[in-house]
């Protein structure tokens, strides 16, 4: 049924239970799975070019990225531990949902897996505006994992 399957994940316990469900829908399907997380473009309103290497701008972006492959790899042990070895790790940069939607497309993704609430919408308890907009956007079924 499923041939090919996204994960988005910020590192948020919801992501992480999403990650967990997307694991065991590849295994169950012998699906292919790729895990994508997506730096905030938020991070990026300054350009680059007019910041001085002092300003510490570089060294929040460093942070990020070396936050986004601890996610990455944190997933990628969870799925050893379950037999899936081979899987597609990204780190993209920009608007979260645009590069979700891209990932998944350019994958040619059947189920698009994400946590219903990220890091930024955690105290709110709703469904967080990063599913909400996937829930229009996405370019294959969608999945959203409820703690």
């Amino acid at each position: 049924m499923f041939k090919k399957v996204v994960i988005a994940a910020d590192g948020s316990s919801t992501s992480l239970k999403a990650a967990e469900k997307a694991i065991g829908i590849a295994r169950q399907f012998s699906a292919k799975l790729k895990v994508v997380v997506v730096i905030d473009q938020r991070v990026f309103f300054i350009p680059h070019d007019y910041l001085p290497e002092s300003s510490g701008y570089f060294k929040v972006l460093e942070e990020l990225r070396a936050g986004a492959e601890r996610i990455l790899e944190n997933i990628q042990n969870v799925a050893k531990k379950e037999g899936l070895s081979d899987i597609e790790v990204e780190i993209r940069e920009g608007s979260v949902v645009d590069e979700i939607v891209a990932a998944a497309k350019k994958f040619r993704a059947d189920l698009l897996i994400i946590g219903a609430v990220g890091k930024t919408g955690a105290e709110r308890g709703v469904l967080g505006s990063t599913a909400q907009a996937l829930t229009t956007q996405s370019p294959c079924s969608l999945l959203i994992v409820k703690k």
